[in-house]
């Protein structure tokens, strides 16, 4: 089991890795848009995906734990699915504000990604907040 765990963190750090080139090869097309931003954007960029790799890396060793507090407290607690039912209300606002607002794919695109994962995440806790209940 151990053997198969380092070949989990190898496995995130080489997604980390190929994440990071490929926003690298993003990012420098944007350099001639917008040169003064664009250091800003990529380390922001490698940023959030670190963040992703981190939460996808704790949920994944979440069964290797069993029963950890804050699963018991904020999800499959009575409320947990009231919880996830305001933000999933919430993110669908959002994302219709977001298609109102009718700007180029340009503008929106970044905002839109950003969603998807927010969505994906408010989802999959309202799930298992319903059936972990």
């Amino acid at each position: 089991m151990d053997g198969l765990r380092r070949l989990a963190y190898i496995a995130c750090v080489l997604t980390f890795g190929f994440v990071v080139i490929c926003l690298y090869g993003a990012i420098v097309g944007q350099i001639q848009i917008a040169p003064d931003k664009a250091p800003l954007a990529y380390l922001g960029a490698i940023l959030m995906a670190a963040v992703m790799i981190i939460i996808f890396g704790k949920v994944a060793m979440v069964p290797d734990r069993r029963v950890t507090s804050w699963v018991r407290g904020l999800i499959t607690n009575v409320n947990g699915k009231w919880f996830f039912g305001i933000l999933l209300l919430v993110w669908v606002g959002a994302m219709g504000l977001l298609a109102l607002q009718d700007l180029p794919g340009i503008q929106v695109g970044g905002l839109a990604l950003l969603g998807l994962f927010a969505g994906i995440f408010v989802f999959m806790g309202f799930i298992w907040s319903v059936i972990g209940e």
